[in-house]
């Protein structure tokens, strides 16, 4: 029975064979050709965010080719898009990020653009200059291989600017750098004829500077092309710009607190105040808010410049008030930190520093004012009531301002002839140390996106968090 079935099984083969053999003469058409799908031709625009290194999903990007912008097309999860073969210049756009756009040449194109909750685009991170962004997840210096160095060739005494992947400074020697935040390599340079003892603004692609020679300067963020300058007569100009919308406000030493159209290069209005303003102003709801030397503390209505209301605080007035919530913080150079209402102007609160010098503006963060004085003791002092949490020795002087930057606060030493220098990263919780570097003078920290920037003497280092 088996040998049977095994007869039948080869029967079979023999027949299949023969089958397949014979083709009827070679009349029989010939099987066909299978056939692949092709992916539809055209090049790849990869959107990336320029500080988190992560593709940009839902971003609108308009091919621009020889017959002009063609259809526009949406980024998926991997933040790519095919556009057509010809395809010369990729536009890109995303609600909350700055526009980008580049050059086709290859398969592969990659566009950054920046969210703008990120940046870093004036003194003090923002309008209210708390010198503390909530959003931006940087590491703490130290804790990461280094990324860059640049030389500013001089001293730095203000930090930079950050914004859409450059970041701007200025020297003591009148030189204004424009940097690449990846790389640190410098993107342009410009000479002043008189010294920078401020730090620049960026508001959309331009850069504000101001002088001591009491110009006021637009550059192009990009090129560093100068585009116009303001001149208030020859006062210097120890204050950081402020933008507001189109309007940037600087204090002098004439006294006068100066709203400078953007659009148009010239005043809204000015104020004339008690006396120098060397600080920075700051925007306090509806108002600009400024001290001077006559120890005076001022707000105006930032649309027409009208006194809202002025409160005598205590000595000259150097460094600029920070702002959080109904809450305005500055020191005086009497040796206290004074707070008031924002929406008042009376006191609420002072901290005796023991007659040491306040030259720093304060750090925000979280319910906590981080300020240093010349006594050398770097305080942290709740926000309603003013009382002490925590104190910490840094070994010389403080004249800058102290940056927060996640839960770490940065100060650093303004060291005297045959002192170390000194840069502290201090946990804000208890003043416990997590970074300290041999150099520093100033505002020793600035971080946008992923990054933070540690400001030395003459060089800023750059320390980045990996890509998610």
């Amino acid at each position: 029975m088996r040998a049977a079935r095994n007869r039948r099984a080869v029967l079979a083969v023999l027949i299949a064979a023969g089958l397949a053999g014979c083709g009827g003469g070679g009349d029989d058409p010939a099987p066909p050709t299978p056939t692949t799908s092709e992916a539809p031709a055209g090049l790849t625009v990869r959107v990336v965010d320029g500080d988190l290194g992560t593709p940009v999903a839902g971003a609108t990007v308009a091919p621009v080719g020889p017959a002009g912008v063609g259809e526009r097309l949406t980024t998926g999860a991997d933040g790519t898009v095919t556009v057509p073969e010809g395809t010369t210049l990729a536009r890109v756009r995303r609600e909350g990020y700055s526009a980008g756009a580049e050059d086709v040449e290859g398969p592969t194109t990659t566009v950054h653009i920046h969210d703008q909750r990120l940046q870093s685009p004036e003194y003090g991170v923002g309008p209210e200059r708390t010198r503390f962004n909530p959003l931006v997840r940087a590491p703490v210096a130290g804790s990461v291989r280094r990324a860059w160095r640049f030389d500013g060739k001089r001293l730095l005494e203000f930090p930079p600017a950050v914004k859409d992947g450059v970041l701007v400074v200025g020297n003591n020697a009148g030189r204004v750098f424009g940097i690449d935040a990846r790389t640190g390599r410098q993107l342009w340079t410009q000479k002043r004829r008189s010294y920078i003892a401020s730090s620049p603004a960026i508001g959309g692609r331009r850069a504000y500077i101001t002088s001591m020679d009491g110009l006021f300067t637009a550059y192009r963020l990009t090129t560093g092309t100068r585009l116009w300058e303001y001149s208030n007569g020859g006062s210097p100009i120890e204050s950081s710009p402020l933008i507001i919308e189109d309007t940037a406000y600087f204090g002098a030493w004439n006294g006068e607190l100066t709203a400078l159209n953007l659009r148009t290069g010239k005043p809204r209005w000015t104020y004339r105040g008690g006396d120098d303003i060397k600080g920075s102003a700051a925007k306090a709801g509806p108002n600009v808010v400024f001290g001077d030397y006559s120890g005076v503390l001022t707000a105006v209505n930032a649309r027409t410049g009208a006194r809202v209301w002025s409160t005598d605080v205590g000595a000259r007035l150097y460094g600029g008030p920070g702002v959080s919530g109904n809450r305005i913080v500055i020191g005086d150079v009497g040796g206290q930190v004074v707070c008031v209402d924002a929406r008042t102007g009376s006191v609420l609160w002072r901290h005796s520093t023991g007659g040491a010098y306040v030259y720093a503006s304060p750090a925000i963060a979280r319910g906590t004012v981080f300020i240093g004085g010349y006594d050398g003791v770097f305080r942290a002092l709740d926000l309603r009531t003013g009382a002490v949490r925590w104190t910490f020795q840094v070994g010389g002087r403080i004249s800058g301002s102290a940056t927060v930057v996640g839960d770490t606060v940065y100060t650093a030493v303004l060291a005297a002839p045959g002192q170390p220098k000194r840069t502290w990263g201090l946990a804000t919780a208890n003043g416990a140390v997590r970074f300290r570097a041999d150099d520093g003078r100033y505002s020793p920290a600035v971080a946008a996106g992923r990054t933070v920037y540690i400001i030395g003497v003459r060089h800023i280092d750059a320390y980045r968090a990996p890509a998610r």
